[in-house]
């Protein structure tokens, strides 16, 4: 069983260079996958755990990328996600979905700062838009409800 330091080179051509104990993934660690993502970061029990940043194409600054927060292999807590498109998300996740309060902000200008439930926008927040345009108020489903 492994433990300390160590490399693995499984047999689906990903590759895990970091921290074992017991046999499994755990401290700090950099896992790369064969189609060329790559995570670096902390890791428990075999899984991401921990403040860790994952980004879709390893050598791009210009795809989709995570840095934040994981439990057990999930986003969870304080991140921000940015798109391939420059959108970027900065808030808060359970369960690998933006819950909370976070803020939005589209390629457009578009910002949208509020609440989120499970993905969507739902709760209070306010909505601005390119040309000036504000929503303040509750939000149901991403869609405006008013000022209730």
């Amino acid at each position: 069983m492994k433990h300390g330091k160590g490399t693995d080179i499984f047999a689906n051509g990903d590759c895990y260079t970091g921290n074992y104990a017991c046999g499994k993934a755990d401290g700090k660690g950099v896992y790369k996958w064969k189609n060329g993502s790559i995570y670096s970061g902390e890791f428990k029990e075999g899984m991401k755990h921990g403040r860790g940043e994952w980004k879709k194409v390893a050598n791009s600054t210009k795809c989709n990328r995570f840095e934040g927060f994981y439990a057990y292999d999930k986003k969870n807590g304080q991140g921000t996600f940015t798109w391939e498109s420059g959108n970027i998300y900065n808030g808060n996740y359970v369960n690998d979905e933006r819950h909370g309060y976070g803020e939005m902000y589209w390629t457009d200008s578009s910002v949208y700062k509020g609440e989120w439930r499970k993905g969507i926008q739902y709760g209070r927040g306010v909505m601005t838009f390119p040309d000036g345009r504000i929503k303040d108020g509750y939000f149901e489903n991403n869609v405006f409800k008013g000022n209730t």
